[in-house]
């Protein structure tokens, strides 16, 4: 009998240890695996310092589906980001960008250099 209660509970476990881990893998986000990628240099004004106003469209940019890397850069007031331009253009990619809101300040773009990849 006590071998008939362990092998319930240890078939029950493993089931429910194999549920449990295909739905983490279901919420974990879809990488990009489309090979081709575009890399642009965007220019931005209207930054006030690092911490705040390049950190957050950073993050922004990296939130946004199609985005797989974003460098944003106060001190030289600009950006690099690498993008999947079969899922986002660049105009969406200047939308984050240019939408993103720490305090009052306005972000514009003020130029945007295709990099080869």
């Amino acid at each position: 009998m006590k071998f008939k209660v362990l092998f319930l509970f240890v078939t029950i476990f493993t089931l429910a240890t194999n549920a449990s881990l295909a739905q983490e893998d279901a919420t974990l986000p879809a990488e990009i695996e489309s090979s081709f990628s575009s890399t642009i240099l965007v220019g931005i004004d209207g930054m006030a310092c690092q911490e705040g106003c390049a950190d957050k469209i950073s993050s922004n940019l990296m939130e946004t589906e199609g985005v797989v890397s974003s460098e944003i850069s106060f001190e030289n007031k600009n950006g690099l980001i690498t993008f999947d331009p079969t899922i986002i253009s660049i105009e969406e990619v200047k939308a984050v960008i240019t939408n993103t809101k720490v305090k009052d300040y306005v972000y514009t773009i003020n130029a945007i250099t295709t990099k080869d990849n």
